[in-house]
């Protein structure tokens, strides 16, 4: 365990001294993969528009750290610093896992049922991811579990902010070219099984796919 340990931080100091990259995909000598996120750099004049890159980075590790202790699935922390956070690898975002061609329809749509369930279980603790989109969530063939959360808010979740969510997450689905509407279904098929028929017409309402397909 000790000898694993020093190869993270080991690739953690390498990775740190290469040239700059926001989100990185890192594997130690031990063959461990996990994420290494750093404070975004941009320019000062954008700050008008994203926030400070220090709060928003502050925002999402916190807030990290908040869903993971409440039980929410969520890649767990290996290490962190002032400017970086590394994660462990939680398998393929959804975009890329239902862009790999070389997968099949129904594991896609396994995929997609899963992010549902995952996504009806947040919001059965009153919780709201805040942009659950395809890319922030991560596929490993066992469970979903969700990434990035500089729009979360670890507050009591209303009707509105978990129906924005579903429909981000819905929005995504069908963005994903002629299969969308495949993956949309399942994904509410999912949320459906969990939430049931009430909560899903009532937490929304302008969502009306029939889940047949």
């Amino acid at each position: 365990m000790a000898h694993r340990v020093a190869d993270l931080y080991c690739t953690i100091e390498t990775a740190l001294r290469a040239s700059y990259r926001r989100v990185v995909l890192c594997q130690t000598a031990s063959g461990d993969r996990f994420w290494l996120k750093r404070v975004e750099h941009f320019a000062p004049h954008l700050w008008l528009v994203k926030g400070c890159p220090k709060v928003a980075f502050a925002r999402d590790r916190t807030s990290h750290r908040y869903l993971w202790n409440n039980g929410v699935p969520v890649p767990r922390i290996l290490a962190e610093g002032s400017d970086f956070i590394a994660v462990e690898d939680a398998g393929l975002s959804l975009t890329r896992f239902c862009g790999d061609l070389s997968r099949g329809l129904f594991k896609k749509q396994t995929a997609c049922r899963a992010a549902g369930r995952a996504l009806a279980r947040l919001h059965a603790s009153d919780l709201a991811h805040g942009r659950p989109a395809f890319r922030d969530m991560c596929w490993d063939g066992q469970q979903i579990r969700f990434i990035d959360f500089e729009y979360f808010k670890p507050t009591k979740a209303g009707r509105l902010r978990k129906a924005r969510d579903l429909s981000i997450a819905l929005l995504s689905a069908l963005s994903q070219g002629q299969l969308g509407l495949r993956y949309a279904s399942s994904l509410l098929s999912g949320y459906w099984a969990v939430r049931g028929k009430w909560a899903v017409a009532n937490t929304a309402p302008a969502c009306q796919i029939h889940t047949g397909l």
